[in-house]
């Protein structure tokens, strides 16, 4: 049933925004609660949400959903990149960046792959990282303060955002919402917010404690 719904252009092109917009409310949730870490408490409250998440019954089933949606956005991005290319003329690419396209839209394909490396890489050193007898937040700490590691996750959160930028409107146009000049403006304050308040982290940790 799904794969009939999602082998034609538009079911893809639906199925992408809706699991994108799916991936915004995680990243949104998954924001509020790393915002803890700038209670000033010693991680008392950082560590006390980690915990309860861990320990919730729901946590293996949202985690397999989440994984689900995630690895459907990903296979239906590359679907639609490789259809759209197969479809295009020789000489369209050139065409296309001179007659307005952003540098956001061009590159989407890049950026979310580029992201979904750095989901890997983040989930391998935090979900799955040796704590050496200490809390996560411990780690977060420990991890931030090494110029690597924050560097790297700065810059993947600034191809994070170009990303958000283009989605968000593009998931919405897909729907067949037409945003207004103030939506539009609103939608990228929405993605500064996500991807800047994830990018502030590593810089707060590694500059400021």
């Amino acid at each position: 049933m799904l794969a009939k719904l999602f082998s034609g252009s538009v079911g893809k092109k639906l199925g992408m925004a809706l699991t994108g917009l799916a991936l915004y409310m995680f990243l949104a949730g998954h924001l509020a609660g790393n915002m803890l870490l700038f209670k000033g408490d010693g991680g008392a409250q950082y560590n006390a949400y980690s915990e309860f998440l861990l320990n919730h019954p729901l946590i293996v089933p949202v985690e397999i959903g989440l994984i689900l949606v995630l690895i459907l956005h990903v296979w239906l991005a590359i679907s639609v990149s490789l259809d759209n290319r197969r479809a295009r003329p020789r000489g369209y690419q050139v065409e296309r960046a001179s007659g307005g396209r952003n540098w956001a839209s061009a590159t989407m394909l890049y950026s979310g792959l580029a992201t979904f490396t750095f989901l890997i890489i983040h989930l391998i050193n935090f979900k799955y990282g040796d704590r050496g007898g200490g809390t996560l937040y411990d780690l977060v700490m420990k991890s931030f303060k090494t110029p690597l590691y924050a560097g790297g996750y700065v810059l993947a959160m600034v191809l994070l955002g170009f990303h958000l930028w283009h989605s968000f409107q593009s998931a919405f146009q897909t729907l067949g919402i037409q945003l207004s000049p103030r939506q539009r403006s609103a939608s990228i304050l929405v993605c500064l917010v996500l991807a800047g308040g994830f990018g502030v982290i590593p810089l707060w940790i590694f500059l400021f404690t």
